[in-house]
C-alpha cells in the first residue's frame, strides 16, 4: 500500500480532461465483441493471434502501414521496432492465459464445420456424444427451418464458466484523441505514461474513479483505494489536477419545453424538469476551444440510456464505465439468443457492472415522466446478418416526438409507413447516412465460420441510407426538421471508426443532396457536427 507522497496528497483533485481511462482485456480495446465470451474466444484465435504473430515476424510490414493515413483503421498493429519485445511477451501471455478460451474457439468452429459437412436432416442426437469438452453443457444444436444444421450457445452458462479469468483491467494515460490507436488493430502496450489496474469491469474502484471527472476527492484517498505502488505515485499524481472542469451552461434543465443538446456522433440528451434521456453514450472527454460538449455537461443523473445497436460506436464499453454512477436504468433491444454475431447487450451491459436494463422487442415502449420511449425496427448496417440487437427509436416527451432511425437503410420504404401509423407525426427526424460502410469481413470475420468471397464480401456492407433511401424515408414520415448525425466525423471519434471523409466521399455529397432536398420541401435539415442545443 502506498503512502501519503506530499502535502497536497490530502487535497481534493480531479481527473484531468485528457486523461483516458480504457477498458482493457487481454491488452485490447473492450468493446463488446471482446466482452461476450463467445465472441472473445472468437476474435483472440481468429483476429488478435494472427495480428501479434504478423506483427512480431515482420514489423517492418505493419511500420511501413502505419506510416500512410490512408492505412489507419486497417488490419496493422500500429506499433515501432521498440514494441516488438513486448508484443512477442503479449503474445506468449496471450496464448497462455486464454488456453481455454482458444480452444473453445476452435472446437466450436469445427464442430459447426462438422455438422455442415455431415448433418443431413437427420436426428442431431449423435453429435452430443461427439461433444469435445470445451462445449459440453454450453451449445444446442438445432436445424432451422431450411433444414440447415447450426450451433446455439448459452451464453448466460457461457459467462459463468469464466474461461478467461484476470484479463480485465483499467488503463489511464494522458494522451491527445487524435493519438489513440484504432481500437481494432492495436494492443495497448506498456509505456513510460501509462498506468494500468487489474481488476474487474464490475468493479466499484471504477466509479469512484471515474466521478473525480466531475467531482474532487483527495489524491491519497484514490491512490489507496487503487493500491498504488509508492514507485508509480509520481506518474498518477501527475494524472490529476485541482483546476475544476469547465462546463457549458447548466447541466440540468429547469426550463419550459424539452431541451435538446447534441454531444457528437449519436449522442444526444433530451431533458425536462422531470426526466433525462441519453441516447448511444459517447462523448468528448477532452475540453477544446471549439464549444464542444464534454462529459462533464452531462447531468449528474441520467435516468435513462437507450442503446440502439452493439457497434462500437453507440455502444462504448469506455464510455459507459464512467458514466455508470450516474446511470439509473439502461435500453437495449433484444438479441437472436446463442447466435454468436449477435451477443446479448444486457449480459454485456452486466459484465459491465449494470443491473437495471431493460430488453425490449420491437414495438414494446418504457414508460418515462411525461412521455415514452418506443421500440421501433431498424433494418441494415449489418452485412445482412441474422443480428436482432438493433431498434430505433421513437421518443414522446413534454408533448413532443422525436424518431432516431440510427443507421437504417430505408430498403423497405413500406416499413416506415406501418411505423408512422403507430407513432403519429414527428417533430424531428435522426438518421445516419454512412452509405457507403465497411464491407462484412471488417467488423465480423473471426465470428464466420468460412471465409466469404471477396465479391460477396465486398456486396455486404454496413450502411446506412443515400440520399434516394432517405428521400424516400423522408416521404413517408415527413417531420417538421430534420436532422443527420451518427456520421463519424468529430475528432474525439477517430481511433473508434477508423475513417475520415474527404470533401467529396459518398457519404457527405450523399447527405449533401439530402439536405438540399429536405430545403427543397421546406423542412429545417442540418447535418450535426460536434454539439448543438435546441430548445423544442
Amino acid at each position: 500500500m502506498s503512502t501519503v507522497v506530499n502535502a497536497s496528497a490530502a487535497l481534493p483533485v480531479f481527473l484531468k480532461p485528457d486523461v483516458k481511462l480504457e477498458p482493457l482485456v487481454c491488452r485490447w480495446y473492450a468493446w463488446s465483441y471482446l466482452i461476450g465470451p463467445a465472441q472473445l474466444a472468437l476474435h483472440i484465435t481468429y483476429r488478435i493471434l494472427p495480428l501479434l504473430e504478423s506483427f512480431a515476424t515482420n514489423p517492418a510490414v505493419h511500420i511501413g502501414a502505419n506510416s500512410d493515413p490512408e492505412m489507419y483503421g486497417g488490419p496493422f498493429v500500429s506499433l515501432g521496432e521498440d514494441d516488438v519485445a513486448q508484443v512477442r511477451q503479449l503474445l506468449a501471455d496471450t496464448q497462455l492465459q486464454c488456453a481455454d478460451l482458444i480452444r473453445f474457439a476452435k472446437e466450436l468452429r469445427g464442430l459447426d464445420a462438422l455438422l455442415q459437412e455431415k448433418a443431413a436432416g437427420f436426428s442431431l442426437n449423435e453429435y452430443y456424444g461427439q461433444l469435445p469438452q470445451s462445449l459440453q453443457g454450453l451449445v444446442e444444436l438445432l436445424y432451422d427451418i431450411q433444414h440447415r444444421p447450426g450451433v446455439r450457445v448459452f451464453e448466460s452458462l457461457l459467462y459463468e464458466a469464466d474461461l478467461a479469468p484476470g484479463t480485465q483491467e483499467i488503463m489511464l494515460q494522458a494522451t491527445g484523441e487524435q493519438q489513440r490507436h484504432f481500437f481494432m488493430s492495436t494492443p495497448r502496450v506498456a509505456t513510460p505514461d501509462s498506468i494500468s489496474f487489474k481488476m474487474s469491469f464490475k468493479d466499484a474502484r471504477i466509479d469512484a474513479l471515474a466521478s473525480m471527472r466531475s467531482k474532487a476527492a483527495p489524491l491519497d484517498q484514490i491512490a489507496r483505494l487503487l493500491e498504488v505502488e509508492d514507485a508509480r505515485r509520481p506518474l498518477f499524481d501527475s494524472l490529476f489536477t485541482s483546476r475544476a472542469p469547465d462546463s457549458k451552461g447548466a447541466q440540468d434543465w429547469r426550463g419550459d419545453g424539452v431541451r435538446m443538446r447534441y454531444f457528437g456522433h449519436a449522442c444526444v440528451l433530451f431533458q425536462t424538469r422531470d426526466t433525462t434521456i441519453l441516447f448511444d453514450p459517447f462523448v468528448s472527454i477532452e475540453d477544446k476551444d471549439d464549444h464542444r460538449l464534454t462529459i462533464n455537461d452531462l447531468p449528474a443523473v441520467i435516468d435513462y440510456v437507450v442503446i440502439t445497436h452493439s457497434h462500437q460506436d453507440h455502444f462504448s464499453a469506455e464510455m459507459l464505465l464512467q458514466l455508470r454512477h450516474r446511470i439509473k436504468r439502461v435500453i437495449v433491444p433484444a438479441n437472436n439468443s446463442g447466435n454468436v454475431a449477435d451477443p446479448s447487450m444486457k449480459l454485456v451491459l452486466r459484465e459491465l457492472g449494470f443491473e437495471n436494463v431493460d430488453v425490449l422487442d420491437a414495438l414494446d415502449r418504457v414508460a418515462v415522466p411525461g412521455g415514452h420511449i418506443l421500440s421501433l425496427p431498424f433494418t441494415g448496417e449489418h452485412a445482412d446478418l441474422p443480428i436482432y440487437s438493433k431498434h430505433a427509436i421513437a421518443l414522446a416527451l413534454g408533448g413532443k416526438k422525436f424518431m432516431f432511425l440510427v443507421d437504417s437503410d430505408g430498403r423497405d420504404p413500406v416499413l416506415y409507413e406501418r411505423i408512422m401509423r403507430i407513432v403519429g407525426p414527428v417533430d424531428a427526424l435522426f438518421i445516419g447516412m454512412e452509405c457507403h460502410g465497411a464491407p462484412l469481413n471488417w467488423l465480423y470475420e473471426p465470428l464466420l465460420g468460412k471465409p466469404i468471397a471477396r465479391r460477396n464480401n465486398e456486396s455486404r456492407r454496413l450502411s446506412g441510407a443515400d440520399c434516394d433511401r432517405a428521400a424516400s424515408i423522408l416521404s413517408r414520415i415527413t417531420p417538421a426538421r430534420v436532422f443527420v448525425y451518427a456520421m463519424g466525423q468529430e475528432p474525439w471519434m477517430q481511433y473508434i471508426m477508423g475513417l475520415q471523409y474527404k470533401p467529396d466521399s459518398i457519404q457527405l455529397t450523399e447527405s449533401d443532396k439530402f439536405l438540399a432536398l429536405c430545403g427543397g420541401q421546406g423542412i429545417p435539415a442540418e447535418r450535426l457536427f460536434g454539439s448543438k442545443e435546441i430548445v423544442f
